[in-house]
């Protein structure tokens, strides 16, 4: 991509990167001691719809240090 680009626009992608192109994600322990595994998908749906999305990638097994 970087070859299809101006300088300064390569230099600043490869700081932040492209829009609507990555993901992000979350390791959450929940009050309750839950583990979640969540990403935030920068990748539009469509054009009318220009943000991303939150998914829940899996749920981990239980926190050894949780107490009943």
């Amino acid at each position: 991509m970087a070859q299809n680009m101006s300088p300064a626009h390569s230099a600043t992608a490869a700081k932040r990167g492209s829009w609507g192109v990555g993901r992000f994600f979350f390791r959450i322990l929940t009050s309750e001691g839950n583990i979640f595994d969540l990403y935030y998908d920068r990748a539009p749906k469509n054009s009318d719809d220009r943000k991303g999305a939150w998914f829940i990638y899996r749920e981990l097994k239980e926190n050894p240090e949780k107490t009943i």
